[in-house]
């Protein structure tokens, strides 16, 4: 989602980016995310899928690979903010057969075990895509909204700004506020995070 207003002099642009998903299906389906990252109404996905070598697997040592993978990811997005970067598909970074490129091996077998089935659910009409989309839909109207009352109250035109959001299903606290350019949400953060947090949010890039 773009703001089309018609000076086009800022954007909110938010993503469904499928490698970040991934990281985090592959890390609910092994039980590597810390409980602190879920509640009622976020929780842990896929709830469906069990893993029969789960008694066998180093949690600890996996869970802090996950960690490493998932924050490197962040903080790569983080350092490279770019339109034409923000939407990475997962077979474009890995060869999804054997994850090589992935510099944990035992995480490597976690991924060419979860892939499959992420992908599957990923793409399916009702899937994980299909999902987020339809939240960044919703969630979208209230922006020209805010910039508007901001313009009001400073009593300025918005400078050209750009605010990337990345929409992830779960797996993660509401809102991670990365950068004053850069957050990662869950649906229910977009959707639910209040027009204080958003305007206090706003004004800093205006």
């Amino acid at each position: 989602m773009i703001n089309e207003e018609a000076n086009k002099s800022w954007a909110i642009r938010t993503y469904t980016d499928e490698l970040l998903n991934f990281i985090i299906f592959t890390g609910c389906m092994y039980n590597l995310i810390d409980d602190e990252n879920f509640d009622e109404s976020n929780t842990p996905w896929p709830t469906k899928l069990s893993n029969s070598d789960f008694e066998n697997l180093h949690i600890n040592k996996l869970k802090l690979q996950w960690k490493l993978w998932f924050n490197n990811v962040i903080e790569e997005r983080c350092n490279n903010i770019n339109l034409d970067k923000m939407c990475v598909f997962v077979n474009e970074i890995y060869n999804i057969n054997n994850f090589l490129e992935l510099e944990y091996t035992e995480l490597r077998e976690c991924c060419k075990k979860s892939y499959p089935h992420f992908i599957d659910w990923w793409d399916m009409q009702a899937g994980g895509k299909s999902a987020i989309s339809f939240y960044e839909i919703m969630g979208g109207s209230k922006f020209c909204d805010y910039i508007e009352e901001l313009e009001c109250k400073l009593n300025k035109k918005a400078k050209p700004f750009n605010l990337y959001i990345d929409i992830v299903y779960t797996g993660v606290p509401n809102v991670l506020d990365i950068n004053d350019k850069y957050i990662v949400v869950t649906p229910n953060g977009y959707l639910n995070l209040t027009k204080d947090w958003w305007m206090k949010k706003l004004i800093k890039l205006i």
